[in-house]
């Protein structure tokens, strides 16, 4: 059993691309979690987040098949719809860094658990795609709640 039989190297990529954003938007904003009034949702989310992160990165071998036939062409289809959603992903965040808009926000979650769900999918992975579900649900949550006012 190889490194990269372990190791999803453009998963991981994909997951950096995700997370990153997320830290530099906590580091340079303040957030009031007060609006957060139900903590199970906000560990649902974060469960969620981490769980996609984690599984779009590392094959665990459970509840996954990998790509169908002709697996060189799925990979091609996922690289490139992948790397197209992950620009838009950056250019949502440097309009949301800018501006904190409901649209922007409500783009990035829908990119971000579209990209997440959508491995699932293709690579055949029950698990990564019930963690993107996990995850849309929790950041739906936390999105009605801060664009409440």
């Amino acid at each position: 059993m190889g490194f990269f039989d372990v190791v999803n190297v453009y998963g991981l990529l994909f997951a950096a691309v995700l997370l990153v954003p997320h830290i530099v938007y906590m580091k340079t904003h303040t957030l009031d979690t007060g609006v957060f009034t139900n903590r199970a949702m906000v560990y649902i989310d974060r469960v969620g987040r981490l769980a996609s992160l984690f599984l779009m990165s590392f094959h665990i071998g459970v509840l996954e098949l990998g790509f169908t036939e002709p697996q060189a062409l799925m990979r091609r289809f996922w690289l490139i719809v992948m790397g197209v959603c992950s620009v838009l992903y950056a250019l949502l965040w440097l309009l949301f860094f800018k501006k904190e808009t409901k649209g922007c926000a409500l783009g990035i979650i829908l990119i971000s658990s579209f990209m997440v769900m959508f491995s699932g999918i293709l690579q055949v992975n029950t698990l990564l795609l019930t963690a993107g579900i996990v995850y849309l649900i929790g950041e739906l949550y936390l999105f009605s709640r801060y664009f409440r006012k």
